[in-house]
């Protein structure tokens, strides 16, 4: 038969069945049984998880937003990676991580330090690719593609002459 959960979901039934339901704690209950009709069924949509893609300045975290588009009834568990794009390891530091949105949740985040070194350098980009180890997702390889963007001023160059010793050549 079907199982009634504390919050008045039922599981197991048959469309268009009746059954019997006795409460176990009556003295939460003014009535101790009831009958019900199962009329229809509600298929919940499949969470489908994906990962942000920041946009961060050198020598500050990329933060990182592992979400799912609705909660899961279930804890969503996902394995983190850094691989390199424009951007080497140099320019970051290189994460591998299991992250766990939690049931009912919708997101949980990582940070991944950038490098503030002393080069200018066009923006640069590395991803966090993901893997879903554990839950119930539609998808299970997202990721998210950071930009870091250079925080160093354009070198400037300069040419000056100088005439050392210089004398006015001699004719006979």
């Amino acid at each position: 038969g079907p199982i009634v959960d504390g919050l008045g979901v039922i599981t197991g039934g048959v469309i268009g069945n009746a059954y019997s339901v006795t409460a176990t704690n009556s003295s939460n209950c003014s009535s101790t049984s009831a009958i019900f009709i199962i009329i229809s069924t509600i298929k919940l949509p499949t969470p489908s998880v994906s990962i942000s893609s920041p946009t961060v300045i050198e020598g500050t975290n990329a933060v990182f937003m592992v979400l799912i588009d609705v909660p899961s009834s279930v804890d969503t568990v996902v394995d983190v990676v850094t691989n390199t794009g424009t951007a080497g390891t140099s320019d970051y530091t290189a994460t591998t991580t299991t992250v766990t949105i939690p049931a009912g949740q919708t997101s949980v985040t990582v940070s991944v330090l950038t490098t503030d070194d002393a080069t200018d350098e066009p923006a640069e980009n590395f991803t966090l690719n993901g893997t879903v180890t554990s839950g119930n997702t539609s998808n299970t390889t997202p990721f998210g593609t950071a930009t870091i963007n250079d925080n160093d001023a354009t070198p400037t160059v300069s040419v000056t002459a100088s005439i050392a010793n210089a004398s006015e050549p001699t004719t006979n």
